[in-house]
């Protein structure tokens, strides 16, 4: 077989082969007086090979220690660790691509319901959309931030569903509305604030928050390290130094443990 009938035998083109020759992954045919290669089973068997290779996730890079390896060596042994590492590596994409996909089925059943898309859960989406309606000016403007924060934690993922449950309830329950009213208030006028300046408001709006959490059995998950790492805090995600300091305030009450973070 010419250069060009074996490429076309095995799915690939001229150029490959003359490229696997140069890698050394297929060795040159013998040429006969005419001066072409001339090609047999044994080197289509090599260029299917190396087709299936490629086709199972291998580099070329990685193929020429698939020839070399003789089971039993050394290098099978390094064989089979690269082949693992690859399997792993691929399975990691593998599920990046499943979250990535069941990610974008939410957003499309997001835009079909005529929502705006947002990584809050629905239930708290709409509570918030709902407050902003009857909130006065002031309200507003906390809660267009209160929306951003909340988005920030959501979007970091270190935080489990039970705190947004509790602010979707907070916002939306009658009864625990006027606290969260009381609550947010204080944390609007916190911001822009120096710390040394506000502490007896801190301490309020700290007391708000830990109440309303505790309420929500969040201060169980914090205590059990579920909510989050070991070296992550809620208030690592808030800007503002006064706001986080009652932050910080809060996951003590919590938590009876104080957080030593600025």
């Amino acid at each position: 077989m010419r250069i060009s009938e074996i490429a076309t035998a095995a799915g690939t083109t001229p150029r490959a082969v003359r490229h696997y020759h140069r890698l050394g992954l297929l060795p040159e045919p013998v040429r006969p007086d005419n001066g072409y290669r001339d090609y047999g089973m044994a080197e289509l068997a090599r260029l299917m090979r190396i087709r299936w290779l490629a086709e199972n996730g291998l580099s070329l890079g990685a193929m020429a220690a698939v020839f070399a390896a003789e089971p039993g060596t050394s290098d099978t042994e390094d064989l089979r660790a690269d082949l693992a590492a690859l399997h792993d590596e691929i399975s990691h994409r593998v599920a990046q691509l499943v979250r990535k996909k069941e990610g974008l089925g939410r957003m499309l059943a997001t835009v079909d319901a005529g929502r705006a898309l947002t990584a809050l859960p629905v239930e708290l989406a709409d509570a918030l959309d709902a407050a902003r309606e009857r909130a006065d000016d002031l309200e507003r403007s906390a809660l267009n931030r209160e929306r951003d924060l909340l988005e920030i934690i959501a979007i970091s993922g270190d935080t489990p569903d039970e705190m947004f449950t509790w602010f979707a309830r907070a916002i939306s329950d009658t009864s625990a509305r006027e606290s969260y009213r009381r609550m947010l208030r204080g944390w609007e006028q916190l911001r822009g604030r120096a710390v040394e300046q506000c502490g007896e408001l801190i301490g309020q709006v700290a007391h708000e928050l830990a109440a309303g959490l505790r309420a929500a059995d969040f201060d169980s998950l914090l205590a059990s390290g579920a909510a989050s790492g070991p070296d992550f805090s809620p208030a690592e995600l808030v800007p503002d130094p006064a706001q986080r300091r009652a932050v910080l305030r809060a996951i003590e009450l919590l938590t009876g443990h104080p957080d030593t973070r600025p």
